[in-house]
């Protein structure tokens, strides 16, 4: 079961790097004070923002290798039964190709080709990767009576070290 508590690790790192990430990219009530508290430090979150980034499709993308050595989704049992599985498998496979070719390695025809664009991914199709991703685990959880993806968040802490630096800022 080891290999069914990585997973579940990679997918909970995975929505955690998302929700700060898309913090400094999403609407947000708070975004003016968002803005400001980012620009007031530009130096460490331009390094923060692109890096949760990359934790987040690395995380992600993870989950469905191919070799036979890696920790993918295909090791959970009769995972593949499951009716969304190969609509997700697909969806999986084309990130996978995308983190292969921008950010695990630097693919050779890089400025020629838009392998984000050709990925056909928005952030709101992301998003929801990584949602029926962690749902299917959850799924396969309940089946074989272990633990699910964690629901743990970094918004709140988030939230409110960009307000302790907003104040810091004003004072």
């Amino acid at each position: 079961m080891s290999h069914l508590d990585d997973i579940r690790d990679t997918l909970s790192h995975a929505r955690v790097c998302h929700e700060a990430w898309w913090l400094f990219m999403g609407t947000h009530p708070d975004r003016e004070k968002i803005v400001r508290v980012f620009n007031s430090y530009i130096g460490f979150f331009s390094a923060v923002k692109p890096a949760l980034y990359v934790a987040f499709i690395a995380k992600l993308a993870s989950v469905f290798g191919t070799r036979a050595d890696e920790i993918s989704l295909k090791v959970i049992p009769d995972i593949e039964q499951d009716a969304s599985f190969s609509d997700l498998w697909d969806r999986g496979r084309r990130l996978h190709k995308y983190r292969s070719k921008l950010i695990a390695h630097r693919d050779i025809d890089l400025e020629s080709r838009n392998y984000a664009q050709e990925s056909g991914f928005t952030y709101d199709d992301l998003k929801a990767l990584l949602d029926d991703t962690c749902g299917l685990f959850d799924s396969a959880a309940c089946r074989l009576r272990i633990d699910p993806v964690h629901q743990i968040s970094c918004g709140a802490d988030l939230l409110r070290l960009i307000s302790d630096l907003f104040k810091h800022k004003r004072a």
